[in-house]
């Protein structure tokens, strides 16, 4: 029996490990519901308490169709764009499963191999990572690295601050609140 010579066996198992693995799955977005936005009647609320004392409580309440807070207010169109103002600047983000692109804004949100939900990109055009596990959510934001643990009943803390998340989890819009409260 012929053996492999060691070059091609280190060359076989090099191929093999920097084989290219499948993109992250896209997290899909929630649909808006039939019709037209309505009165604003917020079905979920972010809030963050920096606990830091550098900032002051922040919250943004969001529904099927909007999302408002201390630096977004913006509105579903019934072709699925976002558009409103966002940092005091007019905008319009174009919503696609596992992105959310406009002025300022670049995000991909993708499932990691645990399920957890992995947001990156740019956030007011600065760099910004999110990892919203079932037990923690882990940020790096230009503010500073956030690291919070569930405690439960929606709610997660740490020394930093305490993230209280109510409603449901409508994609993108828990996501912009969640930027739009923790980013300053």
């Amino acid at each position: 029996m012929r053996s492999v010579p060691p070059v091609l066996a280190l060359l076989a198992t090099l191929a093999c490990a920097t084989s290219a693995k499948a993109p992250p799955p896209p997290v899909p977005m929630t649909q808006a519901p039939p019709g037209s936005p309505g009165t604003f009647t917020p079905t979920g609320e972010v809030v963050w308490k920096d606990l830091t004392g550098a900032g002051p409580r922040r919250v943004a309440a969001f529904d099927d169709w909007r999302v408002r807070g201390p630096g977004v207010s913006l509105t579903r169109s019934t072709d699925g764009r976002w558009f409103g103002t966002f940092r005091g600047a007019d905008v319009v983000l174009a919503v696609t499963p596992g992105k959310v692109s406009g002025p300022g804004v670049e995000l991909s949100l993708t499932f990691d191999d645990k399920g957890s939900i992995v947001v990156e990109g740019a956030w007011g055009g600065k760099p910004v990572r999110m990892l919203l596990a079932k037990d923690r959510i882990s940020a790096s934001f230009p503010n500073g690295p956030v690291e919070l643990t569930d405690m439960g009943a929606g709610m997660f803390n740490s020394y930093q601050g305490l993230l209280q998340i109510n409603g449901p989890s409508d994609m993108p819009q828990i996501v912009l609140a969640m930027l739009d409260v923790m980013v300053r």
